[in-house]
């Protein structure tokens, strides 16, 4: 029995073997690099944007999201599909670099293996561990096929070069094998077959395709054989090293721009919109740059997000204005603007193509067209966003779709005034009373009558101010919230103040509508309020609320964090019960669906503390929306000011959602925000069922136990 070893480039010959590899891949190599360069310049074209701060932070989530595939395996079965490509690409990677290293980077010592690596037992797990990874990759690789053609899901569109890309990589990895299995049943080591050895069967793959090789002829040193080896061997070679050079100019760009795009993530907080560099300066101008209307006015991260795009229509599958039957899909929100991009006819949702008028194709054909003018997006698609995040929480290449659509409405409210009846008509309330509502001012307070509530201004120091927000205050559903989670204080003994009249809107409905300034200047006003006072908390009840003084007041001079503790009603009334301040003993015997709110769920991560509260109340049973909680729960459709608008699709968001949370015949829909509720209380009339289920926020379900009856 001869000693386990691989001769390189057998049947090849190694001038011929060395010179067809290193020259093809030097080819190849530089084939991939001249597209790479020439994305980064087309990269290069966007407006300026910081993304280098937080280096160690950024270099973990390229690890977690590369090597880990981290967002990825958050889809369980297309992310093992995907995985199983992923790492059986890499380990027949790293095992072809073991044959360069050793064919080229080793010394022989005395004896002609001595010295190399590929021979005794590591030849022997070598061939067994390439077998084993070479399996899982074509495995991946025909599931990825049979999804793609034969059980498409909606969520994916048929693209040029995905067939020719999967067809090519599974060649690559049979052929491998095919090629092991005709040197096996073909080579000799010093007049002894390898076939006949025992260590060839540590490649069982390979030895049983030998197997049936030297049974129909092609096997002990056949002319036909060999010459099959080698033609097979050179086509192999093309065919992987041309998979290599065409990564940057088809859809498998998203090989190396993905996990670049994850070096590059945003560390702003994830309910922080992102602020318009030098806004001040630029609303100064005569024409101002503001937001979104061509490519020319998107970040060079925003370009890096359109070729990192993997076209996976993950975002898709989770947007409620999709499933409404809305414009809007995430994914092609995207991918529009990545065709238009590398100039190519751009691939609308319907399936149809469209160029611009009087352009050609080419890069930069698109670069100045009007998107909305050109009818590449419309009113329906940019504004039945309900901003709720769903698509960034989904994606695995870390696209920020929302910061593109807050960009688009920056564009139309701010330059082109270009905006629906209902959005006017919100932005008009906030400018003029300080409320959506369009409400007069003075009547901010009047949901706390007869509550005998101090103001700030009466007091001048409190532990805690109750930011109550719009909603609460105006509309007469959520005034009930208001007033439960006042009393709740007071039987608490908490020591609290509200600023009544001195309140306004915090702007988010502004902002995520694409008016800055409004939301700015609301911004500026309410931090200075804030900073007359004294408190160690603000506690509100709503999602919104919440978010922008949390996250975005600081970009305007907010102290929250610093100064003072900003806390969702739903966390303090958990710690109130929790110390003991609050003791639910009257039995609430509901079965419960608990909503969770965009802002507090996705952009804040606030999910154990309402569960908490309500699993302490005596009687409620907690049941949730089965695979749509937490942060994959679909949004209740009111975000993005959609609360004020009409529907946009054929089917509202908010009823898609009660009939989640109905799935588990629940009695109440427990929820933590103003906006679901204002949106669940439509949903209920609409779909009839108005009087089996009910619609409550935590407060007032655990002020029902706290209450003695």
């Amino acid at each position: 029995m001869t000693e386990a070893v691989r001769q390189i480039y057998w049947n090849i010959g190694e001038i011929l073997g060395s010179l067809t590899v290193y020259l093809t891949a030097l080819a190849a190599v530089l084939v991939l690099f001249y597209g790479i360069l020439r994305d980064v310049a087309t990269w290069r074209k966007g407006r300026p944007e910081s993304r280098l701060d937080a280096l160690g932070s950024r270099a973990s989530e390229y690890l977690a999201q590369s090597l880990g595939q981290k967002k990825t395996l958050q889809d369980r079965r297309p992310g093992m599909m995907h995985a199983l490509i992923f790492f059986g690409f890499l380990g027949l990677f790293i095992g072809t670099d073991v044959i360069a290293v050793e064919e080229d980077f080793t010394i022989p010592l005395v004896g002609a293996n001595v010295g190399k690596i590929l021979v005794g037992d590591f030849y022997r797990a070598y061939e067994t561990i390439l077998d084993v990874v070479g399996l899982l990759f074509v495995a991946g690789l025909i599931w990825a096929y049979v999804r793609r053609y034969k059980t498409r899901p909606e969520r994916l569109h048929e693209r040029q070069y995905d067939r020719e890309a999967l067809l090519s990589l599974i060649f690559v990895g049979v052929s491998g094998y095919f090629i092991e299995g005709l040197r096996l049943a073909n080579q000799t080591i010093a007049g002894v077959p390898v076939y006949s050895q025992s260590w060839a069967v540590q490649s069982f793959v390979g030895y049983g395709l030998a197997t049936v090789m030297r049974a129909i002829g092609l096997g002990n040193g056949s002319s036909i054989g060999l010459g099959l080896h080698m033609g097979l061997w050179f086509v192999h070679t093309f065919v992987s090293l041309a998979f290599v050079a065409a990564i940057p100019y088809t859809g498998l760009r998203h090989l190396v721009y993905t996990p670049l795009n994850a070096f590059f993530k945003r560390t702003r907080p994830k309910g922080a919109l992102a602020v318009i560099p030098n806004f001040d300066a630029e609303i100064e101008k005569d024409e101002p740059q503001l937001g979104v209307a061509t490519l020319n006015d998107l970040t060079w991260k925003q370009r890096l997000d359109l070729d990192a795009c993997m076209s996976c229509g993950r975002c898709q599958s989770v947007c409620p204005a999709h499933a409404a039957g809305a414009n809007l899909s995430p994914k092609f929100l995207i991918t529009k603007l990545a065709d238009m991009q590398r100039g190519d006819i751009v691939t609308m949702k319907d399936g149809s193509q469209k160029m611009p008028e009087a352009a050609t194709s080419g890069r930069g054909a698109f670069d100045a067209i009007a998107l909305l003018e050109q009818g590449f997006y419309d009113e329906n698609e940019i504004w039945s966003c309900t901003t709720c995040g769903a698509c960034i929480e989904e994606c695995p290449a870390l696209i920020d779709h929302v910061d593109l659509v807050v960009d688009m409405r920056r564009n139309l409210t701010m330059i082109q005034s270009d905006v629906p009846s209902g959005v006017k008509r919100v932005l008009d309330g906030i400018e003029r009373t300080s409320n959506p509502w369009r409400l007069p001012q003075r009547e901010r307070a009047n949901w706390a009558a007869g509550l005998n509530i101090p103001t700030m201004a009466e007091k001048g120091e409190v532990e805690v101010l109750f930011w109550v927000g719009c909603a609460p205050s105006y509309d007469d559903r959520s005034k009930k919230v208001a007033r439960a989670m006042a009393q709740l204080m007071q039987q608490a003994g908490v020591d609290f103040a509200i600023l009544g009249g001195e309140e306004c809107c915090t702007g988010d409905p502004a902002r995520r509508m694409g008016e800055e300034l409004l939301f700015k200047q609301q911004a500026e006003t309410n931090v200075e309020t804030l900073g007359q006072y004294k408190f160690t908390q603000l506690v509100t009840t709503c999602a919104h609320c919440y978010n922008s003084h949390q996250n975005e007041y600081v970009q305007f001079g907010g102290k929250a964090g610093i100064d003072y503790q900003v806390v969702h009603h739903t966390e303090f009334l958990a710690q109130l019960v929790h110390d003991k301040k609050l003791i639910p003993v009257t039995p609430v015997n509901q079965k419960v669906a608990y909503h969770d709110p965009c802002y507090i769920g996705r952009y804040n991560d606030i999910y154990d503390a309402p569960r908490e509260l309500l699993s302490s109340i005596p009687g409620i049973e907690l049941v949730e929306a089965p695979d749509r909680n937490r942060q994959r729960a679909t949004c209740c459709g009111g975000g993005g000011g959609n609360v004020w608008m009409e529907g946009w699709g054929d089917k509202k968001s908010n009823v898609i959602r009660l009939e989640q949370l109905r799935t588990e015949n629940p009695d109440t829909v427990a929820v933590a925000c103003p906006f679901c509720m204002v949106m669940f209380e439509d949903a209920a009339k609409t779909s009839g069922v108005d009087e089996t289920v009910a619609r409550q926020d935590v407060a007032e379900l655990l002020l029902q136990s706290v209450t003695v009856s």
